[in-house]
């Protein structure tokens, strides 16, 4: 690279030649110290000069980039995990739940009602008796009044049968149904304290212990062994399965580089270029194809790869390390420049790209046509040629 500094001010002024510019047409930039002249105005976009005053080498450093010809490819890599397609995760959603123990190991096989883990819950002994007190009363109260309205009852009975006129067997028929109907909807009132009841004698029994039972048949994939003895939160996975052998590849990719129906390579090995085995691969779900971002549950965009099925039980994809390697596209004899060295101003309401080409000790300024850019590098389409040397200003 070469180092350097432009004077301040407008483009008009110009800067005299205090040392020679040696620029590279091959491969990479090379540091250097250059002094130019700088011009500005109508004849600089296409290679005219304006001559000005000059100033000397110390305000006159800057970087100088080369644009390069080259076969450029958008390559995508990453690590790949196994995504099994009918799968459940076990949770434990109590509060101050302590996991005791996991029952079972990764790959081992578990029916319906299996005990995979224990826990229990800590509670206080002041909250329960609380609890129990609150309850005791409130089952008194309940029952205090339910036998008030039960002898009001009887009471009205009783005294139906004492009398003689028609007239008052009927309002006395009437309060009674009136009185009926009052304990029918007294007693709906339990439904809440049976649930207190409920609650508190189950959070007796969680004190003692809880066994996490599987829901159906099914393969242990992860456990949370690591975790027994712990406090567990209600994001904590205790128990991960599956109920069958499908499964595809999962590969976060952010910035989207993979596409729907996408050819892609599939290596296993100890990293993505030192690789024991190699196999093809398709992808399956991306963005691309809807707009939509497809999330896991750690929020972060991925897409699946399918993998054919002679594939998957020919080679050993549980243990080992999986990759994925893809090229989105491939361009022959692309004109490549550093991005720092791509500049844009506004042009008749349209932004406009431009680079500063360093020729004969003299910076021109070139509007060019960039086909693509990444936030390194831009490939060029017209407006510069390989080898020339571009000005990188600070």
């Amino acid at each position: 690279m070469w180092k350097g500094k432009i004077w301040p001010g407008a483009w008009r002024i110009s800067l005299f030649l205090a040392a020679a510019v040696c620029v590279t047409a091959c491969g990479g930039p090379e540091e250097k110290k250059a002094e130019v002249l700088l011009y500005e105005g109508e004849g600089a976009a296409s290679g005219s000069a304006v001559s000005g005053a000059a100033v000397s080498a110390s305000d006159s450093d800057f970087e100088v980039t080369t644009v390069r010809k080259t076969t450029y490819k958008e390559e995508f890599s990453d690590v790949a995990d196994i995504e099994y397609t009918d799968k459940e995760t076990l949770y434990i959603f109590e509060e101050n739940a302590v996991l005791d123990a996991v029952k079972v190991k990764k790959s081992q096989a578990v029916k319906k009602g299996d005990v995979l883990a224990e826990y229990h819950v800590k509670t206080s002994k002041t909250k329960l008796a609380k609890q129990k007190l609150e309850n005791d009363q409130a089952r008194a109260e309940f029952e205090s009044g339910l036998s008030s309205l039960n002898r009001e009852l009887e009471q009205a009975r009783s005294e139906l049968g004492q009398l003689r006129s028609q007239a008052e067997k009927n309002m006395k028929r009437l309060e009674i149904k009136k009185m009926e109907k009052q304990i029918a909807a007294y007693k709906k009132g339990e439904k809440e304290l049976l649930s207190q009841e409920k609650e508190y004698a189950s959070l007796v029994q969680m004190q003692k212990g809880v066994k996490l039972v599987a829901k159906k048949n099914g393969i242990i994939t992860k456990t949370a062994s690591s975790k027994v003895g712990e406090e567990i939160d209600s994001s904590d996975k205790i128990i991960e399965m599956r109920s069958n052998n499908k499964w595809v590849l999962k590969v976060e990719d952010p910035e989207s580089k993979l596409r729907y129906n996408m050819d892609v390579v599939v290596r296993l090995g100890t990293d993505v270029r030192n690789f024991k085995d190699e196999l093809r691969g398709k992808v399956i779900t991306a963005s691309d194809i809807t707009g939509v971002e497809e999330t896991d549950e750690e929020g972060n965009s991925v897409v699946y790869i399918e993998i054919s099925e002679a594939d998957k039980k020919k080679y050993d994809f549980e243990n080992q390390n999986i990759y994925v390697y893809a090229v989105s596209f491939s361009i022959d004899d692309a004109l490549v420049v550093d991005a720092k060295a791509v500049y844009s101003e506004s042009v008749k309401n349209t932004n406009k790209l431009y680079v500063m080409v360093v020729e004969n000790g003299k910076l021109h300024k070139r509007f060019i046509v960039s086909n693509y850019k990444t936030e390194r590098e831009y490939l060029i389409d017209q407006g510069v040629t390989e080898g020339q040397a571009l000005a990188i200003l600070d």
